[in-house]
């Protein structure tokens, strides 16, 4: 699993409401995203590729709960997502 999503917990979640980050070079990168929801105790992940969330056509999104089972499957998802997207590259070069 990649580092950046091994060090998720609820608790690491807790320093803010919206998290941005990606890997890989600025021109083709995987990007994610997680916005928490307090009130419903959720996570909204969501993966896209090459422009920003707000304008990028290929989201992918899901919702995990705010909890540990939650977030442990949100980081599986995050890594299967990332595993394909790395896959499509592959094939596309």
């Amino acid at each position: 699993m990649e580092k950046c999503f091994e060090v998720m917990t609820p608790n690491w979640l807790n320093r803010a409401h919206l998290f941005n980050g990606s890997i890989g070079p600025a021109f083709n990168s995987f990007n994610y995203r997680m916005e928490m929801d307090e009130k419903e105790n959720v996570i909204y992940a969501a993966t896209y590729s090459r422009l920003c969330y707000e304008k990028a056509d290929d989201v992918v999104s899901k919702s995990f709960a705010w909890d540990d089972q939650g977030v442990e499957q949100m980081k599986e998802w995050l890594q299967s997502q990332y595993e394909a997207f790395q896959e499509r590259e592959a094939t596309s070069e």
